[in-house]
C-alpha cells in the first residue's frame, strides 16, 4: 500500500521545492559556516517560508492552514531535507507544536496562542524536554527515584511557578512559545508525575544560556534556558495534571520526521555520489562504468527506494488503518538512520577524498545527518521501546 498524492499535495512540494532551490541554496553554506552558533538562525527565511504558507500549514483552516495531514508533511519535509535540513526542521517543529495545540489544546488555549502563531511570521516553537540530567531516562524511563524531568512546578494560586534547567532543545532563544515539560508530583515515576505547560518565552524569569555549537544541523540551534519562579497561569497547562506525556505520545505517535528527514539527506548524497561518479575518469573511462562503483550506487539507490516504500506505506496506515501498530514509525526511525549510515559510508567511497572536503556539499549532509542520529532517542533505546511491543 503506498499513498496517492493529490495535485493540491503534490502543489505544496513544488513551491517548497522552487523555495529552497531558489532562496536557500544560495546561502545555507555560508551561514553553516559562521563560526559562532548564534548567528546561525534563518529568520529572514524563515520569515520568508512562512509567508508563502508553509510555517502554518499544519494549522486548521479557520487560523490561516490547510490541516496538512502526515503524508503531506512528510512529502515537503523530504523535499525541504533534500537542499537542507536544518531550515526545513525548524517548519517541522512549528507544526509538532500547533497541531498539538489543535489536538489537546483548550479553546482558551487555542484562541491565544494559535491566533499568535498565525499572525506572526516569525512566530516558531520550541519542546523542553531534555535536561542536563535527564536525558535518556525520560526516553526510557526506569521509574528510578527522582529520575528523568527534574525541573518543577509548583502550583501556587491561580498560577505554578516553574523552577529549574533545560538544554539542548531545538530554538531556544530565537523562538516564541515554549513547550515545557515540568515536574508536579515528583514522588511518581516520570511518566506519570510530569505535566506540560505552554510557556511564553518572555515570561519574567525565564533567562538563556549557551546556543550549542553543534557539528551538524547548524541552521537549526539547540540551546539552554533557565526558569527561576517563573509563574505560568495554570490555565496554560495542556493536557491533564501529571498527563504531560501523553502529550509527548501524541507529538511522536505515528511521526514521519526522521524517515522524511533521512530521505531527503539521503536523496541529496546520492544525487552528488552519482553526479561525480559520471564525471570522474579513473581507467580511462567514467568511474560510474567500474563494476566496483557501479554495485555501491545500486546499493545506495536501493536503500534509498526501500525507506521510501515503508516512509508512503507507514503514511497511509497512519491516515486508513485504525488498528495503526506503533512499532511501524518506530521501525522507520532505526530503518532510515541504518539507511543514512549505509548511504554515508558508500558515498564516500564513491566520492574518495572529494567527500570530505569542506567545499563540496557531500561534508554538510553528513554532518547534518550524523548530528541527527539522536533524534527522539537512539536507535539503541529505540529497540528497547520496541521490545515490549513485540510480546
Amino acid at each position: 500500500m503506498s499513498v496517492q498524492f493529490t495535485a493540491e499535495q503534490l502543489a505544496w512540494r513544488d513551491l517548497a521545492r522552487d523555495f529552497f532551490e531558489r532562496e536557500v541554496r544560495p546561502v545555507a553554506a555560508e551561514i553553516d559556516a559562521r563560526p559562532d552558533p548564534q548567528d546561525c538562525y534563518p529568520g529572514e527565511l524563515v520569515e520568508k517560508l512562512s509567508k508563502i504558507g508553509l510555517r502554518t500549514l499544519a494549522l486548521p483552516k479557520q487560523y490561516g492552514g490547510i490541516n496538512a495531514d502526515a503524508a503531506t508533511k512528510a512529502l515537503l519535509l523530504m523535499t525541504m531535507c533534500e537542499v537542507e535540513a536544518g531550515t526545513a526542521k525548524i517548519m517541522s517543529q512549528c507544526w509538532k507544536v500547533s497541531q498539538v495545540i489543535v489536538e489537546a489544546g483548550t479553546d482558551l488555549q487555542q484562541e491565544k496562542f494559535l491566533r499568535e502563531f498565525a499572525a506572526d511570521h516569525r512566530y516558531t516553537t520550541s519542546i523542553l524536554m531534555t535536561e542536563p540530567n535527564a536525558g535518556s531516562d525520560n526516553i526510557l524511563p526506569y521509574n528510578a527515584p527522582g529520575a528523568g524531568v527534574a525541573l518543577t512546578a509548583i502550583p501556587d494560586g491561580d498560577c505554578y511557578v516553574l523552577n529549574g534547567t533545560k538544554c539542548l532543545n531545538s530554538l531556544v532563544s530565537f523562538s516564541k512559545l515554549l513547550l515545557v515539560y515540568a515536574r508536579t508530583d515528583p514522588s511518581r515515576p516520570v511518566r506519570q508525575g510530569t505535566s506540560t505547560f505552554l510557556v511564553p518565552a518572555d515570561l519574567p524569569g525565564i533567562t538563556y544560556g549557551e546556543v550549542h555549537d553543534k557539528m551538524g544541523f547548524r541552521l537549526y540551534p539547540n540551546g539552554e534556558t533557565f526558569f527561576a519562579d517563573v509563574r505560568v497561569p495554570a490555565e496554560y497547562m495542556i493536557g491533564g495534571l501529571n498527563a504531560g506525556f501523553d502529550t509527548f505520545s501524541q507529538i511522536f505517535r505515528g511521526s514521519l520526521e526522521i524517515p522524511a528527514t533521512y530521505l531527503g539527506i539521503c536523496k541529496a548524497m546520492y544525487r552528488i555520489a552519482l553526479d561525480h561518479a559520471k564525471g570522474r575518469i579513473q581507467g580511462g573511462k567514467p568511474i560510474v562504468e567500474h563494476q566496483a562503483v557501479g554495485t555501491m550506487l545500486a546499493e545506495i539507490a536501493m536503500a534509498i527506494d526501500t525507506l521510501e516504500g515503508y516512509l508512503w506505506d507507514t503514511a497511509w496506515h497512519l491516515q486508513n488503518d485504525r488498528q495503526f501498530d506503533a512499532k511501524k514509525t518506530r521501525f522507520g526511525k532505526m530503518f532510515a538512520a541504518d539507511c543514512f549510515v549505509k548511504c554515508m559510508v558508500l558515498g564516500l567511497e564513491v566520492m574518495g577524498g572529494a567527500g570530505i572536503m569542506r567545499d563540496n556539499p557531500m561534508e554538510k549532509l553528513i554532518r547534518d545527518g550524523l548530528t541527527f542520529l539522536h533524534g527522539d532517542g537512539t536507535n539503541s533505546l529505540t529497540k528497547l521501546r520496541v521490545v515490549p511491543l513485540l510480546a
